[in-house]
């Protein structure tokens, strides 16, 4: 896998730690802290270190159950940045993957929107990928497999590679 990152914040009982973890991926795995702009500063410097051609980021969101909400937009004070990958294939592939997963209508307002939009920003391809809280996840290995499937087809999403 060409220079791509797996990234997830950290926290105790964190689904989106877990599955950077526990992902058996020829990747870079980064585990970012829960303070958006350390966040977001350890992640640009490590795409640049890594020259990184794609970024895959896992956050957390309360309200799905056994579901991937995939988000195609980041904004920050009226600017709305767009993902250059293809959404509709990434749900399709994470679905084929084994998870259920559907294209979102926001990335939300503090970590996971800050830390997507910097991504974003920097013209990197990239992908933020909202999964349940650990209670709202039936099987985190079946999660985690989604996942990894994925990142291994990412030269087959238009945009990517």
């Amino acid at each position: 896998m060409k220079n791509i990152i797996l990234a997830g914040f950290d926290g105790r009982n964190n689904p989106a730690r877990t599955v950077t973890e526990k992902a058996k991926l020829p990747c870079t795995k980064l585990i970012l802290p829960n303070d958006k702009e350390k966040a977001a500063e350890l992640l640009l410097e490590t795409m640049d270190k890594t020259k990184a051609v794609c970024v895959v980021i896992l956050g957390q969101k309360p309200c799905i159950k056994d579901k991937i909400a995939v988000e195609p937009t980041a904004e920050r004070c009226g600017n709305v940045l767009h993902t250059s990958l293809d959404v509709t294939i990434t749900a399709e592939k994470l679905k084929a993957n084994g998870y259920n997963a559907y294209i979102s209508k926001g990335c939300g307002n503090s970590y996971c929107n800050h830390v997507y939009y910097a991504c974003l920003e920097s013209g990197v391809n990239c992908i933020f990928l909202h999964i349940p809280k650990m209670k709202n996840i039936s099987d985190i290995n079946a999660l985690t497999k989604a996942v990894e499937g994925y990142i291994g087809e990412l030269g087959s999403v238009p945009s990517v590679l």
